[in-house]
């Protein structure tokens, strides 16, 4: 319930400019100067089906459904640490490689999730309560950004789970000459894309 809250808020927060949410960027020249891009991949072992993913949560304002189906949430922060008003939020499809922007100072993957079941059950004409399952991979984790950096990638992130939702290995892939071929066809030839993988994050 927290997270959907917190979407919901990043949306209209976006609206005026004071959140980010970040499902892609569409050119080179869109990335600001006090931005950097990330290319990866994640992939969830089994794959998670269609059918796997359920979203219920009553009137959707503001679209959220987008952010949870075939998408993983990232919240990052210029600490290593979650809280309840981390301001900005990566939505990368899975099982395909992204390209997302976040500022530099942002390099605190905080909190990453997948969601499972995310739907609004009324318990009186006035009330309903959220019931909410996630695939939820550990952080804090902290991006190898440098001051001279325009676009990193950052690895497959590969995040193998059990049936209950849980991840039970993680390991980052290098699969650098794939990921750069795309990134070039995105971008265009020429163009600084250093390698900078990710730490394996823990699992329990």
């Amino acid at each position: 319930m927290r997270l959907l809250a917190a979407l919901t808020a990043a949306a209209s927060l976006a609206a005026a400019g004071c959140v980010t949410v970040s499902e892609g960027v569409g050119g080179w020249g869109e990335i600001g100067a006090d931005a950097v891009v990330l290319v990866g991949k994640i992939e969830i072992v089994p794959r998670v089906r269609p059918e796997e993913q359920t979203f219920r949560a009553g009137w959707d304002v503001f679209n959220t459904r987008r952010h949870h189906i075939g998408r993983a949430i990232l919240f990052m922060s210029d600490q290593p640490r979650y809280q309840e008003r981390t301001g900005d939020a990566l939505n990368p499809p899975l099982e395909e490689t992204y390209f997302l922007t976040v500022p530099r100072s942002r390099r605190f993957m905080v909190k990453g999730s997948v969601t499972m079941e995310l739907v609004a059950r009324a318990v009186t004409a006035r009330q309903s309560v959220m019931d909410h399952t996630e695939l939820l991979f550990h952080g804090p984790i902290e991006l190898d950004i440098r001051p001279a950096d325009k676009a990193i990638y950052v690895g497959t992130l590969q995040l193998h789970r059990d049936e209950f939702h849980e991840v039970t290995r993680a390991e980052v892939r290098d699969h650098f000459s794939a990921a750069y071929a795309d990134f070039t066809k995105k971008f265009g030839a020429d163009l600084p894309l250093r390698k900078a993988l990710l730490t394996p994050l823990r699992t329990k």
